[in-house]
């Protein structure tokens, strides 16, 4: 089995890398990336405890490109653990979600659920995490204010809920470029939440190399649609669980709608091609970990 989506407590999953990298392999899966949202600090410890339960592992990110006022994730792939031109770039990604955090609890505690988001910082801090919105509403379940996760969403931080706070970012096709110049593959995530199939043929002359085809949150019909618009325009397939931890509502799914071997070694191929364009060399140890 391949799962190329994974979130550690390097951002908003429930496991330490380590411990997340043992669940993945109790799961069955012989093939992961570990993919956290604008950052890669999980990435070296993960890999190690890859190595030794014989596990292959893929470097990888989930990047947050901003698409008229909403989150647009792009994926990256192969990437060192401290890309080349990247670390700056990752440094504003942290300082971005750090003043949303700030403006997302001052907006908490105005509709009556104040928290002290400071900290939440020190916490996600310690253990070398950015501050995600998952993260705040944990925040917000601990002070007494919701029930769960999915109660503080529904109320106050999905996507046009009073304390949503969509940040400046970059755009989608800044981050497909980034990715691309310091050798990586770029794809994009789950779009079938996305819903912005127009963007997609953008995407791929500006450098994507993948569209998530398999995700948890897809049906047969996004998958094979995906699947097909991928093929059209040349790109390759990628896919996972998107798994957060055993209580995220994903936790059944981690395994189970990764790519097939076929699909993961065209986007080998894709590592080749863009890196050959970036001017780098794929390195050995990223191809054949």
């Amino acid at each position: 089995m391949i799962d190329l989506h994974l979130h550690s407590t390097a951002s908003d999953g429930a496991l330490a890398p380590p411990a997340l990298v043992r669940r993945v392999h109790d799961a069955g899966v012989q093939t992961m990336s570990l993919t956290d949202h604008d950052t890669m600090q999980g990435v070296p410890a993960a890999a190690a405890a890859a190595a030794e339960l014989g596990l292959e592992f893929i470097p990888g990110v989930e990047i947050t490109s901003v698409l008229d006022r909403r989150d647009c994730h792009i994926l990256g792939y192969f990437l060192a653990a401290q890309p080349p031109g990247l670390a700056r770039f990752f440094d504003s990604q942290r300082t971005g979600r750090l003043d949303r955090a700030r403006t997302i609890s001052a907006r908490l505690a105005k509709l009556g659920a104040p928290i002290d988001i400071e900290a939440v910082i020190e916490e996600a801090r310690s253990v070398r995490a950015v501050v995600t919105r998952p993260l705040i509403a944990r925040a917000v379940v601990a002070a007494g204010h919701a029930q769960n996760v999915k109660e503080v969403f529904d109320r106050w931080l999905g996507d046009g809920r009073p304390a949503c706070v969509t940040r400046e970012g970059p755009s989608p096709t800044d981050v497909v470029r980034r990715i691309a110049g310091a050798g990586g593959v770029a794809s994009l995530a789950h779009p079938g939440l996305l819903r912005r199939d127009d963007l997609i043929p953008r995407l791929a002359r500006a450098g994507l190399g993948a569209i998530e085809a398999h995700h948890a949150d897809h049906g047969r019909a996004d998958r094979e649609r995906y699947a097909a618009l991928a093929q059209r325009l040349g790109l390759a397939v990628s896919g996972g669980s998107d798994y957060h931890g055993d209580q995220h509502r994903r936790a059944k799914q981690l395994g189970t709608v990764g790519p097939n071997p076929a699909e993961l070694a065209l986007l080998r191929r894709r590592l080749h091609e863009t890196a050959s364009a970036a001017g780098l060399l794929p390195r050995a140890d990223i191809i054949h970990a």
